[in-house]
């Protein structure tokens, strides 16, 4: 065999085997891209057409912890005395926690006591309203009770319908409407006393919006706490991790595709818009390496706010401290921060305050 044939030969292999890696390569990208252009558009057209299916996963409230002991408030970490309760809701039964302070802790007060302790003002009331998935019995909402009760409030917690222990299905509607029902049971049995009310990431949305409902009807709370908020679910949907597949399409898009579907079935949070209607002091807590709902959300959900002259506070804390989405109340100053505004809550001063803001929203 000549020395040009074999050259050739060697050409031809080395061709052949380029051209297959080549190949195995373009086989092996489209496998890779497939599955994400699938989501990218497909998980568009499934909102689309089945908006139930995100309003699910927005809620989260299939994600449960086995075993879990709602009768039991200590056994979950609650370092106090309390009891369980349930509320009767549109759909069913509403669990609930009723948490004393710290300082009655050993008192050993039957559950009808703790009832009228309600109304006792030595020991002012946070209505606390958790965010989307799990429930009451979490870790960082239990330390978050911990610090409140140590500050000697009391801590009425719950779980909305188809979270926990409660019955139902979860809407916007029907979780606000849980929520108030829980915070007319509070307010009824509280009296004159101070009644603060507490959300955390999702339950922003919903407390914004039942303060609004309230500040409308002149029965708004003592104060509104906002932990971790976003400013509307535009920006809260295309902010979250989640939403990396769908960032590519258009404003235009998103509404057609995503949030008019989402909004046919109830599901609005706008809280930029509703915080404008609130009469009562509003404290807002963000750590500014929030990754779930970026600082930058909060810090529009002030300025909302600030513009239509609401009595609002801002308390960034920094990204250095590592509080990200839910440890915000491990912050040595949390309790000085809650308990300066609470003060002003119940001050003669923000009396004034109200029936202006009142005025200006009816």
């Amino acid at each position: 065999v000549s020395p040009s044939r074999v050259s050739i030969d060697y050409r031809l292999v080395a061709m052949a085997k380029k051209q297959k890696v080549v190949k195995v390569v373009r086989v092996s990208a489209f496998s890779a891209l497939l599955p994400a252009v699938v989501i990218c558009i497909g998980g568009p057209i499934l909102i689309y057409f089945f908006p139930e299916l995100m309003q699910h996963l927005f809620f989260l409230n299939f994600r449960r912890m086995p075993m879990t002991d709602y009768d039991n408030v200590t056994s979950n970490g609650v370092k106090t005395a309390g009891r369980s309760f349930h509320l009767q809701g549109e759909e069913g039964r509403i669990g609930a926690w009723h948490m004393l302070p710290q300082s009655l802790a050993s008192s050993n007060l039957s559950d009808g006591e703790m009832e009228r302790l309600l109304q006792d003002p030595r020991y002012p009331v946070v209505l606390y309203a958790h965010g989307n998935s799990f429930d009451r019995t979490i870790a960082h909402r239990c330390e978050l009770y911990n610090v409140l009760t140590a500050m000697g409030y009391q801590v009425v917690s719950f779980d909305y319908r188809g979270y926990g222990d409660s019955e139902g299905s979860p809407t916007e509607a029907g979780i606000v409407n849980d929520t108030r029902v829980v915070y007319d049971y509070v307010r009824m049995h509280s009296k004159d006393n101070a009644v603060i009310v507490w959300g955390h990431s999702m339950g922003t949305g919903v407390c914004t919006r039942l303060t609004k409902e309230l500040s409308l009807a002149q029965l708004a709370p003592a104060g509104l706490v906002l932990e971790s908020p976003f400013n509307n679910l535009r920006d809260a949907v295309m902010n979250h991790p989640f939403s990396l597949p769908i960032r590519w399409m258009t404003r235009g898009m998103i509404d057609r595709f995503v949030l008019n579907p989402l909004r046919s079935v109830g599901l609005v949070m706008e809280s930029d818009e509703r915080i404008t209607h609130i009469t009562c002091p509003i404290l807002i807590l963000h750590a500014e390496d929030d990754h779930i709902i970026p600082v930058k959300l909060g810090r529009a959900l002030k300025d909302a706010a600030e513009s239509s002259k609401r009595d609002v506070e801002y308390v960034e804390f920094a990204k250095t401290r590592e509080f990200a989405h839910k440890f915000i109340y491990s912050a040595p100053e949390l309790p000085e921060i809650v308990s300066k505004f609470v003060t002003k809550c119940r001050s003669p001063a923000a009396s004034p305050a109200r029936e202006e803001a009142t005025a200006a929203v009816s």
